[in-house]
């Protein structure tokens, strides 16, 4: 997983990838760094989706754009749009099941279905 340190640089990474997988971890948080871990060998385990992590003391604005004030968060975005969302003790097989779904192109986005 990159290590992604400002707004600019994460909007950026989600303008030229339709598949991102974003970790937003706290500082000085055991469980971020444990789950980080898992989500990073989970990802690193594919060619998609594009993965990156940031913490959310380097980049304030990231709270207000994501609506995420706590860590860990994982989010899966598609296009830009976000299509899934852990949090706390992510659960892996979850997580894991929507990147294959939406790396396949199996499945749309809720919008797309209704």
């Amino acid at each position: 997983m990159e290590h992604l340190t400002n707004i600019n640089d994460i909007e950026l990474a989600l303008t030229h990838n339709r598949l991102c997988l974003f970790f937003i971890k706290a500082p000085d948080c055991g469980v971020c760094d444990v789950m980080l871990n898992r989500v990073g060998r989970l990802a690193d385990s594919r060619p998609a989706p594009y993965s990156f992590f940031t913490d959310i003391r380097e980049e304030p604005l990231i709270a207000g754009r994501f609506l995420v004030f706590s860590g860990p968060t994982v989010l899966l975005l598609v296009d830009g749009k976000e299509v899934y969302r852990g949090s706390g003790f992510i659960n892996m097989e979850e997580l894991e099941m929507k990147i294959e779904a939406f790396s396949s192109g199996a499945v749309v986005d809720n919008e797309k279905q209704h």
